[in-house]
């Protein structure tokens, strides 16, 4: 669904400049980089079978401009036109306007409400409108900003895994983290869209397994984490294992990591 870089953001983003966000309480943001923008304009077709938002959003690095050495990433969602009423007027355009409020930002203040250490905190946001020159005027521009986690992150989208460049020692402390810290991220209701190594953060010092990027932020019911289950094939799924079979899809599977890569 996402493409490559949209027009959405035209201004507004650029390095240097300062955002200030107003929840929970006042922050200030200065922008470092922009690190990547994303198009999920819909059709009205979309939003009508699927109840679709359309949206952009920018990913940025930012810094406190008091103290530039404390990083942060911010995001921002604003809301741009069903596709094809791009050249309608503003007035039109604005009667698509509507709220919305992004999984990422609920699952973060849900983190950061219950103290949860293996995922970011959340720094400030802040819900507005958007202007007569935006988009879609008086459609939503939600920003929020979540703290750089410290460690090392065991993977990347271009399939260079750092996690397989720790020791053998290493990586089955990562691998105890993992099984006992997954089964109390999935107890808080939610979880990353996908799941991979790119997911995962090692804190080798402190022994801290972070679990980040909650863009989709999918939502369930909070659980007990003493009732819930997680197998080695969740290993295998993150990438933390290199199964020597495909075995362990199979619902029936014995657990039997013989041959496995750890």
């Amino acid at each position: 669904m996402s493409s490559p870089p949209s027009h959405w953001f035209p201004q507004g983003i650029d390095p240097g400049t300062i955002i200030t966000l107003d929840q929970p309480v006042p922050s200030r943001w200065k922008i470092l980089e922009k690190l990547n923008e994303r198009d999920f304009q819909a059709s009205e077709e979309m939003r009508r079978r699927h109840d679709c938002y359309s949206y952009a959003t920018a990913r940025l690095l930012c810094c406190d401009p008091k103290k530039p050495s404390r990083k942060a990433f911010m995001r921002v969602y604003l809301q741009v036109p069903i596709k094809y009423t791009e050249i309608q007027d503003p007035k039109t355009r604005s009667r698509q306007a509507t709220t919305y409020t992004p999984p990422e930002l609920t699952a973060y203040q849900e983190f950061t409400r219950q103290d949860f250490r293996n995922a970011p905190k959340l720094l400030g946001y802040m819900v507005s409108t958007q202007d007569k020159p935006g988009p879609v005027p008086n459609g939503f521009a939600i920003w929020l900003a979540w703290e750089m986690v410290p460690g090392l992150r065991l993977g990347d989208k271009l399939g260079n895994d750092p996690y397989w460049t720790l020791s053998a020692a290493e990586r089955e402390r990562v691998r105890m983290a993992f099984m006992t810290d997954l089964p109390r991220a999935v107890a808080k209701g939610f979880g990353p869209h996908v799941v991979s190594l790119s997911r995962l953060v090692w804190h080798s010092q402190t022994g801290t397994l972070y679990f980040i990027d909650y863009f989709y932020g999918i939502n369930d019911a909070p659980k007990d984490p003493s009732k819930i289950k997680i197998g080695l094939e969740a290993l295998a799924r993150y990438g933390l294992a290199k199964p020597s079979s495909n075995e362990w899809l199979n619902k029936d599977w014995n657990g039997d990591t013989t041959g496995w890569k750890m």
